[in-house]
């Protein structure tokens, strides 16, 4: 039994892979958190046999990790990193390095899952798009704010504004709370529009579309393209690189 985690902007998702079968674990927020309790709370009761890590949260996060593994399990962990080819996928990408592994894993794993051509997008506190050919090239994507997070940024630079959560509207706006989510939503749904032309026009045939992250299933209810939400891609992509990297 291997351990997957995925150390995102602000959560942490985690999976138990068995016999190429990944039981998710509940994801955990884990800014604002004791990372030694929240990792004890989450992983206490799961000595694994290998500990694969996809980290975006910064090397603060990750050596908790790590110290944490290695203080009650004596296990070491093994971080992914972006290699300019992994599983049948190279990247196009200028500085693979600078690539985000999130990003890289969760294209790896909608590109398999395709079998063929694929643009993933994962949407949490940041919203990103990636997008696979046919023949395996990753040729790159784009980096937005996610909904809440455009929500938060106006709310925060204008008076007499709040908003934690963005809301589904259907309709032109008759209240602020509702025009701003409004606002958000069609920012997102614009930005998959335009998205769904470019890979048009770039990738010839079929594309599988995916969505990962915490907004999924919000941003899928809305946009005009048929997305297929997937919760684990990340850790799906982890498992694949895992079996030539780790």
């Amino acid at each position: 039994m291997s351990l997957l985690v995925d150390i995102g902007n602000s959560r942490l998702k985690a999976g138990l892979l068995r016999e190429g079968r990944i039981d998710l674990l509940p994801p955990q927020p884990w800014r604002n958190e004791d990372p030694a309790a929240l990792f004890t709370a989450l992983l206490r009761d799961i000595p694994p046999q290998a500990a694969l890590v996809s980290n975006v949260a910064g090397q603060a996060m990750g050596e908790a990790l790590a110290g944490w593994m290695q203080s009650h399990w004596q296990q070491t962990v093994t971080f992914a990193r972006v290699t300019p080819t992994c599983a049948g996928m190279r990247t196009r990408y200028e500085q693979p390095q600078r690539l985000g592994v999130d990003r890289w894993l969760a294209a790896l794993a909608g590109f398999h899952l395709a079998q063929g051509a694929a643009c993933v997008i994962d949407s949490g506190t940041a919203f990103t798009a990636d997008v696979v050919n046919g023949e395996g090239e990753h040729l790159g994507g784009l980096i937005a704010p996610g909904l809440s997070l455009m929500a938060r940024s106006l709310t925060q630079g204008t008076a007499h504004l709040n908003l934690d959560v963005v809301q589904r509207v259907d309709a032109i706006a008759t209240n602020t709370v509702a025009a701003i989510s409004l606002g958000c939503q069609d920012a997102i749904a614009g930005l998959v529009a335009q998205l769904a032309r470019r890979v048009a026009r770039e990738v010839p045939g079929p594309v599988a579309w995916f969505i990962t992250g915490g907004e999924a299933a919000q941003i899928a209810g809305f946009v005009e393209l048929p997305l297929r939400v997937e919760a684990d891609l990340v850790l799906r992509g982890l498992a694949l690189w895992g079996e030539e990297h780790a």
